[in-house]
């Protein structure tokens, strides 16, 4: 009966565990875009347009999400977003979330880029976590590429 219950215990807590149901694969997240919303002494605000993906063969809803953009391997801004959006089955959407970021960090991106490392390609970071509908706990994301001025699309490669 005590091995019963452990078990019963144990399988509980996996399912639990999960961060969505048995087949799902994890959204995945992308910068689309960064647009300056306003500049301040002390913080800028930026529209940051996250490209959100479900590979799966079912509608989510994206409840929440929360992210850091890093740029040259240094904090540049973050965001955070409550809106509820749908994203159809496999297919992708454009999100538009405010981000900001402190003088500081932006001061030390700018002291960081010079005419050649433009030129290479800035590399940034994407990670943060989403809440679906599909399940109580958080999905962690993580995305890195190349920003190119030479480029229509970022290159990138999901974590």
């Amino acid at each position: 009966m005590i091995q019963r219950l452990f078990a019963l215990l144990l399988v509980f807590s996996l399912a639990a565990c999960s961060g969505l149901p048995f087949n799902a694969v994890a959204p995945k997240v992308s910068v689309a875009d960064v647009t300056i919303k306003s500049l301040g002494l002390f913080e800028q605000r930026f529209d940051v347009g996250l490209r959100v993906s479900n590979p799966n063969d079912f509608d989510l809803t994206i409840e929440a999400l929360e992210f850091d953009l890093e740029v040259n391997g240094h904090p540049f801004a973050t965001g955070l977003s409550q809106a509820s959006t749908r994203i159809l089955a496999a297919s992708s959407t454009l999100l538009r979330i405010d981000a900001i970021t402190q003088s500081k960090d932006l001061i030390r991106q700018i002291e960081a880029l010079s005419g050649e490392s433009l030129k290479a390609g800035v590399p940034y970071r994407i990670h943060g976590r989403l809440k679906t509908d599909r399940s109580p706990n958080w999905v962690p994301f993580d995305h890195t590429g190349v920003y190119s001025r030479d480029e229509k699309k970022p290159a990138g490669r999901a974590v």
